[in-house]
């Protein structure tokens, strides 16, 4: 009875893994490091599939016929490249067991995204979150609408709003986050120096999960958002309560 007990603890406190992680990058010919995403989600999960500018339908076509956990999806280009499909099949397969993350400053994994940069441990640690926790949807684009076609389409398909606006401003604060661990949070300031970021979407949303804003420019000027599962914190709650659980069994 205290190894099923403990087995069902490390289930509820979130510790339960999850494989099978993709990366679909839309890539407007920026070069080689359109790559450095896809490198840093691989360091995490070094099993993990890349659709490298796949056809329209081809997303869905992959999602209809592969188990995927965890899903990384990063527009760098200035046009459409997919088709309704692709949408439908994400919009389908996330739900509100999943995390999300929503970067609306992605592009800064092309310009400083380097190994051991704070914005290669930051997708690190996103990977890492999903994969310990349940899977995930990670959505990353640049200012709208120049640089929102594909990555639009999936969060609205997904129940979220979407990216908005264009910011010049630097980011000026943050929020404490698990995706931070060992991030120099300021290393993710690649728009100080007058680069455009996006607004990401934060609050309530029509899918009904609540995203937490972890990175602004200003306080109405989000950068990233997130929605976690298990929420921070939580997990170590839960493991408390079941530890003493099982004490008391004894």
């Amino acid at each position: 009875m205290k190894k099923i007990a403990a087995l069902a603890l490390l289930a509820v406190a979130g510790s339960a893994l999850a494989g099978n992680t993709v990366v679909i990058t839309y890539d407007g010919g920026y070069g080689a490091p359109v790559f450095n995403l896809y490198n840093s989600v691989a360091t995490a999960d070094p099993l993990a599939t890349h659709l490298y500018n796949p056809a329209p339908g081809a997303v869905a076509a992959y999602m209809g016929s592969n188990t995927v956990d965890n899903l990384f999806i990063y527009d760098i280009t200035s046009f459409n490249m997919m088709d309704a499909s692709d949408a439908a099949a994400v919009g389908a397969w996330y739900n509100s067991s999943k995390s999300a993350v929503i970067d609306g400053r992605s592009y800064g994994s092309y310009f400083t995204g380097v190994p051991g940069s704070d914005e290669d441990k930051y997708l690190q640690n996103t990977a890492n979150w999903f994969q310990n926790n349940g899977g995930g949807l990670w959505i990353g684009t640049d200012h709208d609408p120049d640089w929102t076609y594909n990555g639009n389409q999936y969060l609205a398909a997904a129940g979220f709003m979407t990216i908005t606006l264009t910011e010049f401003g630097p980011a000026t604060g943050f929020n404490a986050s698990p995706l931070y661990a060992g991030v120099n949070v300021a290393g993710l300031d690649w728009s100080g120096s007058g680069w455009s970021v996006g607004h990401s979407p934060v609050g309530l949303q029509p899918n009904g999960v609540s995203l937490s804003n972890i990175l602004y420019s200003g306080p109405g000027d989000p950068m990233i958002s997130t929605y976690l599962v298990p929420a921070p914190g939580a997990a170590g709650a839960l493991a408390l309560v079941g530890i003493a659980a099982l004490r008391r069994r004894r």
